[in-house]
């Protein structure tokens, strides 16, 4: 399938009046939703570039779901379509795509409802030649780091009968038997097959492949090397035992892997760690990790959960170890088992009981959530192989350990003192540093926001955050230095509304060689700053066009930045919404050094590199520009349009995107951006949406795919006939609501100022935190003519002791220091809870209000939308619910995204442009009427959910 470029450029200019460049061109017509099908959005991938450069992939999202890859000659041209594949990867060596084939969405439901597996395939293209082909029932592949060969492991074969049950311990300790692995020599063809194999890891840089095998009951488990070079195959250790957790150390031939080994007395099993220092050469030579000489303590084991990590000089492995169980002779007699026993002796009828205690410093809803998390936790070690020597660098489940680059130290992150704040949002953590020589612990530092602190990639410092500067922890000498205490700049954002206890830092870009300094990011520009506090320079001047600035990392295997080469940036305007690349000369002493790359008046991002080439990729869009690639050298002055998503789209009448400005009701500048129908005619009037969510402005420039099944899409409001705006929303801590009428009221009449938006037709529109802004609104001012609130919050007071039921956290930390911003806990400030709630005020609203909610909704409880619904309708308010059954905080079923769709059009319509109203918006629909109606279709698979007919929905 080839999409030519200048085709489509042809039609835009044909579009803008140039007729002799298209002379025939046709007047845009109007987009329907029977026209969406064919609409695409490109997918970013984040390897797009072969290693030389010369080949393009990405992939293609469509409406109706038949989705692809695309791949073609960097350099544009003839593109070739790979149905629904995911997951694409380049040989090394630039001659071979793979990826992986999925399934259409019939496909998968077919096999779902025929209750047969979903097996993808494998696809494999040779580029030079365009041959492609397809294999069966491939689970997993891998590249060898040179490109010529192919590892694909197979799937596992269906169970003939029931599962076994699992083993001692919980099935987290059980391996399962191997799969079938295939590794194909490219260039020949020729397959070398393996039998149960369970994993496998290729060498970094080299020829061999090592993999595990695992055999049903044991007999033939070992662990494998293969050289592909050679095509020989070595048995490296053999036994009954299970192989997990295979690593090689970077560029080199060294090998480790565990193995595992039971002890009838304890539950699951420990296991020893072997390592190969170079088991290309010496294979014999192999170094046993023994739990019990090494000084592990017998309530200890090694765990397979952590799998094991070399130090970068090879002299040491790092290893996980866990608390080790005693099995019972009996069953246990705790204050537990002995309530159960006194309960019943039928093991069906013990009570199913959770107690939830205020001592609890995980909520039991996460406790559930995290229990194979919890079981698979462990403690750092390391293991220093030529001495035999174990030492242990974490002491309690909860310390978080981390190896420091090329240092024999570690650095210890420890929350267990702090487990009951950060369940509230208050998120602090103690540290210190472990000498792996000897064990010793460093001084503590103490009550920090662990986020920030980081060890510098050559090893001798640790950057953290506190008190809002940056400091440094000299790991030589144990010096703390606030290295930007005398910088000026703020290296936090003293702007944001967030009210938790630490602002948010802008970021860390990265450490230069030998950790001569640290690139920091202030609002706009790039810091480079000495580690021990004698100097700043800052790189970028982004202050006379407020223009941000950041570090590109091209490389993602990049250890630290080189300040002798030329550093890309991104940059963006934070107040005109450009965006572009730009360069940093090497060793450049200030701003006046930066060169723009591309600087546009649209959204320009997702540069890469080529690893082998000096080709660069990035995608450009915008409203009214669907994405696409463009490809070039390293100036990027060469760069050219290679990819032509949907080249259809001069065909229909589009409308366009601009930021305006306007001041909040506190006098604060904000910013929204305004969407204009496709047709637009200045000094008419249009009936205007407005969709929130927090700050929304940046996105001015995202191109939005017509979609049914993305029931708020912009394009769908813009081509018909309204104004879509969205606005920024900045928060004041315990007025979340009183905020939103602050920010989104001022930009409506702005609109209206402007001559757009028509006062008496303006809708509100929102999801989530976005649904409270819309409730909160409809319920608090008389500016809007209708509204729609997907899964909204109504009831801060009712709300506060709930949970997010999918993520297990309580809202006490969700509402204090989260979106809701309320900072201090209901008791202390009741009113600010009821002031703030949509419920409190439902009996006052004038605006129709349409509310959805699934009623299996992990986020925010469905009965958020119940009582909102039940005190309107005691009041005598228009407060429509829509329940989806079976649906979680966003709809997933195909034909509830599409009802919801229409709904939401069928209400905007009837109250902003004064269509008809469908039936259910005047007279609801009964359950008994629904249920004859379905009963009569028989449950069709296939939906008539539309605005004509309603009567068809599901």
């Amino acid at each position: 399938m080839t999409r030519s470029v200048p085709v489509r450029a042809a039609l835009v200019m044909a579009l803008a009046g140039l007729a002799w460049a298209v002379p025939s061109a046709r007047q845009p017509r109007a987009l329907q939703p029977p026209d969406y099908g064919r609409w695409e959005q490109l997918v970013p991938q984040r390897t797009p570039l072969s290693p030389d450069g010369r080949w393009l992939v990405y992939g293609i999202t469509r409406a109706n779901r038949q989705n692809e890859l695309r791949v073609q000659s960097s350099d544009g041209g003839a593109t070739t379509a790979l149905p629904f594949g995911e997951q694409p990867a380049f040989s090394d060596d630039s001659k071979w795509l793979a990826w992986s084939i999925g399934f259409s969405e019939e496909q998968e439901a077919k096999l779902r409802k025929d209750k047969k597996p979903l097996h993808k395939q494998l696809g494999l293209l040779e580029l030079a030649t365009g041959k492609q082909l397809a294999l069966n029932g491939v689970e997993s592949f891998a590249f060898s780091p040179s490109g010529t060969h192919l590892a694909m492991r197979r799937y596992a074969p269906e169970p003939a009968g029931a599962a076994a049950p699992p083993a001692a311990g919980g099935s987290d300790e059980t391996i399962a038997p191997g799969t079938t692995l295939v590794v194909r020599e490219l260039a020949t063809g020729r397959d070398t097959t393996f039998g149960n194999v369970s994993e496998i890891a290729w060498q970094d840089e080299g020829s061999m492949l090592a993999f595990a095998v695992t055999v049903e009951g044991g007999v033939g488990n070992s662990v494998q090397l293969f050289d592909t070079a050679t095509g020989t195959l070595r048995a490296l250790d053999s036994s009954s035992s299970t192989y997990s957790g295979l690593a090689w150390r970077k560029d080199s031939a060294s090998l480790a892997v565990l193995r595992s080994h039971a002890d009838d007395t304890r539950d699951g099993p420990t296991h020893v760690v072997l390592a190969w220092p170079d088991v290309a050469s010496l294979p014999g030579q192999v170094r046993k990790l023994d739990a019990v000489k090494s000084g592990l303590d017998a309530s200890l084991r090694i765990v397979r959960f952590r799998a094991p990590q070399w130090s970068e000089d090879g002299a040491r492995l790092y290893v996980g170890v866990a608390p080790w169980p005693e099995k019972p002779a009996r069953p246990a007699d705790t204050a537990i088992s002995r309530r159960v026993a006194a309960t019943s002796d039928n093991p069906d009828e013990l009570p199913d009981v959770q107690v939830w205690h205020p001592k609890d410093t995980t909520v039991m809803a996460r406790q559930k959530i995290d229990a194979r998390r919890e079981r698979q936790r462990s403690m750092l070690a390391a293991w220093w192989v030529d001495e035999g020597r174990l030492v242990r660098i974490a002491n309690a489940i909860g310390e978080e350990a981390t190896p420091i680059p090329h240092q024999p130290r570690a650095l210890v992150v420890d929350t267990n003192a702090y487990a009951m704040e950060r369940s509230i949002g208050r998120v602090y953590a103690d540290a210190w540093v472990v000498d792996l020589k000897t064990g010793a612990r460093g001084a503590t530092i103490a009550r920090i926001e662990d986020r920030y602190l980081r060890p510098s990639p050559a090893g001798q410092y640790l950057l953290l955050l506190k008190d809002g500067h940056y400091w440094t922890v000299n790991l030589a000498t144990g010096q703390q230095v606030n290295i930007t205490a005398s910088v000026k700049a703020s290296f936090v954002d003293t702007e944001s509304d967030d009210t938790g206890p630490h602002k948010p830092a802008f970021g860390v870009a990265g450490w230069t060689r030998e950790d001569r300094a640290v690139l920091l990011y202030d609002k706009r520009d790039i810091w480079e700053v000495r580690p021990d506090g004698t100097g700043a320079v800052r790189l970028t001047d982004g202050a006379p066009g407020d223009v941000r600035h950041r570090y590109a990392r091209l490389d993602p295997d990049e250890e630290f930045i080189d300040r002798e080469k030329l550093l890309v940036v991104s940059t963006f305007g934070l107040r005109s919404k450009k965006s572009g690349y730009a360069r940093i000369a090497p060793g450049a002493p200030s701003g006046s050094s930066v060169t723009s790359l591309t600087w546009l008046d649209k959204r320009v991002d997702r540069l890469a590199k080529a690893k082998k080439a000096d080709r660069y990729a990035y995608v450009v869009q915008a409203f009214d520009d669907s994405p696409d690639y463009y490809v070039g050298g390293e100036s990027l002055a060469d760069a050219k349009q290679v990819s032509a998503t949907n080249p259809f789209m001069p065909e229909y009448a589009w409308g366009r995107a601009e930021v305006v400005d306007y001041k909040s009701a506190q006098g604060r500048a904000l910013q929204a951006s305004v969407f204009y129908p496709a047709g637009y005619e200045p000094g008419k009037r249009y009936p205007m949406v407005v969709y929130m969510y927090e700050k929304l402005s940046d996105g001015v420039h995202q191109f939005s795919m017509p979609d049914e099944r993305q029931y708020y899409n912009p394009a769908a409001f813009t081509t018909r006939g309204y104004v879509y705006l969205q606005p920024d929303i900045v928060f004041r801590p315990r007025e979340p609501g009183v905020s939103v009428v602050e920010s989104v009221v001022p930009a409506v009449q702005k609109l209206v100022q402007m001559g757009v938006a028509d006062a008496a037709r303006v809708g509100i529109v929102g999801h989530s935190w976005g649904g409270f802004d819309t409730v909160y609104l409809a319920t608090h001012t008389d500016v809007f003519a209708a509204g729609v609130a997907g899964a909204p919050i109504t009831n801060l007071v009712s709300n506060y002791g709930n949970h997010h039921w999918s993520s297990g956290i309580a809202e006490t930390d969700h509402i204090e220091t989260g979106q809701q911003r309320m900072a201090v806990p209901l008791y202390e400030d009741l009113q600010a809870y009821i002031r703030n709630s949509a419920v409190f005020r439902a009996h006052t609203m004038k605006t129709p209000l349409l509310v959805a909610f699934g009623d299996n909704d992990g986020t925010v409880h469905w009965h958020q939308g119940v009582e909102l619904y039940n005190i309107a309708r005691r009041a005598g308010k228009t407060v429509v619910l829509l329940q989806y059954g079976g649906e979680d905080h966003g709809l997933r079923k195909k034909a509830n995204q599409i009802d919801y769709h229409h709904r939401i059009f069928e209400w905007f319509d009837h109250y902003l442009t004064g269509a008809p109203a469908a039936p259910w918006i005047t007279g609801g629909e009964r359950f008994l009427d629904r249920e004859r109606d379905l009963q009569r279709r028989k449950l069709p698979a296939k939906p008539a959910a539309t605005a004509t007919a309603p009567q068809g929905r599901p």
